[in-house]
């Protein structure tokens, strides 16, 4: 184009970041300002909001709203002046505003109906005996309460309390013991007898103790697509059973995003000792220290692998570009609901859905755009995933891929190979977006997670694949599932070996200073970094330029541009140079 029309580019359309900030930001705001002024407590502890909304995190929600907005707003104008599309400064305050105002109504709205509810009502006034009817939603876990064998999360439809029954919508978690575990299927609706109380941990905010015995009668049964799941899935864990025991406590966390030990079959037959409880809990301890534990969630990586295997075979049978978007859609639902539930998964499906549209349409997918647009819709229509980890863990690592990954990528080429550059960026821009919210979780540091990602990114991509080769077989032969679940064991012990190398390590994390404290300090250690790499990479290129280092392209030469990298390093030291 020519005149004063310029071309937009949309991978720097910053517009609706501002907005998802300013919604997210108010939406935690009104949680803060409803614990104070309804529930009269420091933190809504109740509604299992644990650290993430702290004494002052609320302020900080404020500085990153507004600095939010700013960047949006300098990044806006900056790029798209020219445009005739370009916002005006008035109108995106006046979004924003309207942003903040929805959110804080929303999720208002949400806190006043969960408080007013009938179960949180019967909670509130110390242990009940209730007889709660409900739908599971979630599959059986094992429990975290050792007066209990499993857990499960019910969506209730009423509740009996003193001969009483009444409406109810709330979400509770559901501790039985064996016998009752073996009875209950995900998707049925069962009328249960326990007690119900307010939570001790976590974020569900309701539990109910059922009474040992007969307490649990079937009112629906799960429909036919919820018994082939169960089915499938179990089939597909009868397959792993007969791997080692680091293949039957990761590959269903990798494949499934539900590790081995945490499994309860669904048929009712409970196997003691399939699992070594003492491993598994070792497992998971250096998985987390060393800062991969995200690998045993499902997250994006799933639904980017099968978009790209549903694209070639569209692209192999010459199919229009309308049908190959169905297929991905299609396919991406499909996922979904083999994995097992989680706030992640949501944040996935959403973005992976809007990029299916966008190749629907003809338009190129924008992953930043596509991530506001999911982060706006889906607080709005659930305002609980404000104050989820696991969705804000979602969120932010993509942010930090889509924005910082790329001249992370092009600086780090210059001294190693591009595709050492390339994962190794992208570890460092989700870490860096991802840590704060780590903190708020466990107030340490993993010091050694980008290399423990660096050194396991190989294998990631082709465990996965096998993982979810192995559970779509599953339902035709357990030993071709067997198979492709063997063969996924081979990367998983790949990552067993550096989990436990790493994260067993004396200084694998660093002790840090916990709730939003320790946030705000991790934020101004990042800006501080960044801010000296600017200025060492702005000094080392003044240099370069006056020793006569820029004559040539030496970055074209991983070997020259090491050479040149360990010289400045060594004259940045006091060294005198590399030949020195």
């Amino acid at each position: 184009m020519t005149g004063d029309k310029r071309q937009e580019q949309g991978s720097r359309d910053y517009r609706l970041l501002p907005v998802a900030v300013a919604v997210w930001g108010s939406m935690l705001v009104a949680n803060r300002l409803f614990a104070i002024l309804i529930e009269g407590e420091p933190a809504l502890s109740s509604f299992g909001v644990q650290g993430i909304t702290g004494a002052m995190l609320w302020p900080l929600i404020a500085v990153i709203a507004v600095c939010g907005f700013l960047v949006g707003r300098r990044t806006a104008i900056r790029h798209m002046r020219a445009s005739c599309l370009a916002p005006d400064s008035r109108i995106m305050a006046m979004v924003v505003i309207a942003a903040v105002a929805v959110g804080m109504a929303s999720s208002w709205a949400w806190m006043s109906m969960q408080w007013h509810d009938s179960a949180a009502a019967a909670a509130r006034e110390g242990k009940a005996s209730v007889v709660a009817v409900g739908t599971i939603a979630e599959p059986l876990k094992t429990s975290t309460v050792r007066d209990a064998d499993c857990q499960v999360e019910v969506d209730l439809d009423a509740i009996l309390i003193r001969d009483i029954e009444k409406q109810s919508v709330a979400r509770i978690r559901v501790f039985a013991d064996r016998q009752s575990c073996g009875r209950m299927l995900r998707g049925a609706t069962y009328r249960m007898t326990g007690s119900l109380s307010e939570a001790e941990y976590g974020a569900t905010a309701l539990w109910l103790r059922l009474e040992s015995g007969q307490s649990v009668e079937c009112i629906r049964p799960p429909s036919v697509f919820e018994r082939v799941r169960a089915r499938l899935q179990e089939r597909f864990f009868a397959a792993v059973s007969r791997l080692s025991d680091q293949g039957r406590v990761l590959v269903p966390g990798l494949t499934m995003g539900v590790l081995g030990q945490d499994h309860v079959p669904s048929d009712g037959q409970w196997v003691d000792g399939l699992v070594n409880e003492t491993y598994a809990a070792r497992m998971e301890d250096s998985f987390r220290n060393a800062g991969i534990m995200h690998l045993m969630a499902v997250s994006g990586g799933h639904f980017v692998l099968i978009a790209g295997l549903v694209r070639r075979l569209c692209a192999g049978l010459l199919l229009p570009r309308g049908v190959t978007a169905c297929g991905i859609a299609i396919s991406y639902a499909l996922l979904a609901s083999l994995m097992a539930p989680g706030d992640s998964v949501l944040r996935a499906l959403c973005m992976g859905w809007l990029g299916a549209l966008s190749l629907a349409v003809g338009r190129r997918t924008q992953a930043l755009s596509a991530l506001c647009c999911t982060v706006i819709g889906a607080l709005l229509v659930c305002p609980s995933l404000a104050t989820s980890y696991g969705f804000a863990l979602s969120c932010a690592a993509v942010l930090g891929i889509v924005i910082l990954s790329s001249p992370m990528t092009v600086a780090l080429a210059k001294i190693m190979p591009k595709p050492v550059a390339a994962a190794l960026a992208m570890t460092v821009a989700a870490q860096s977006t991802t840590l704060p919210i780590q903190v708020l979780m466990e107030p340490q540091l993993p010091l050694l997670s980008c290399l423990a990602n660096l050194l396991v990114a190989p294998v990631v991509s082709y465990a996965t694949l096998l993982g979810l080769a192995a559970l779509a077989c599953a339902w035709i032969s357990v030993d071709a599932a067997f198979v492709f679940a063997w063969l996924a064991s081979g990367g998983t012990r790949v990552m067993e070996v550096v989990a436990q190398s790493l994260g067993d390590a004396e200084y694998s994390v660093l002790p840090w200073e916990s709730g939003a404290v320790g946030a705000l300090l991790v934020v101004l250690l990042e800006i501080a970094v960044a801010l000296a790499v600017i200025y060492v990479t702005r000094w080392a290129k003044r240099r370069r330029t006056d020793d006569g280092y820029a004559v040539g392209r030496f970055g074209r030469n991983p070997k020259n541009g090491l050479e040149i990298w360990i010289s400045d390093t060594l004259c940045l030291f006091g060294g005198d140079s590399w030949s020195s």
